[in-house]
């Protein structure tokens, strides 16, 4: 029974969009982060930096002794929000 429960929650979260990005995380040698790859981008540069970072830093309250050379997959849900750089690019297309 909680198998058919545990099962039909992980479909309703799949089927319903709210894990619709991951990122991958990989550690060096030493155990420290030295790598993010985000899978979708937000379309900003300074966002995506922004998002790297509190990556980072929830990364290591929830793993406190991260292993070396290893891959975590982190799975977030990705909301964007307007930037400055998409109203500047709204800007530019009004003046045209």
């Amino acid at each position: 029974m909680k198998a058919i429960i545990s099962a039909a929650c992980a479909a309703v979260v799949l089927l319903s969009g709210c894990v619709n990005n991951s990122a991958v995380l990989k550690t060096d040698k030493h155990g420290k982060v030295s790598q993010v790859i985000l899978e979708r981008s937000t379309g900003s540069v300074a966002s995506d930096e922004n998002l790297k970072h509190v990556l980072i830093s929830s990364f290591y309250a929830r793993v406190s002794d991260p292993r070396p050379s290893w891959t975590y997959r982190q799975p977030m849900v990705l909301i964007k929000h307007p930037t400055v750089e998409s109203y500047l690019r709204k800007d530019k297309s009004q003046l045209d």
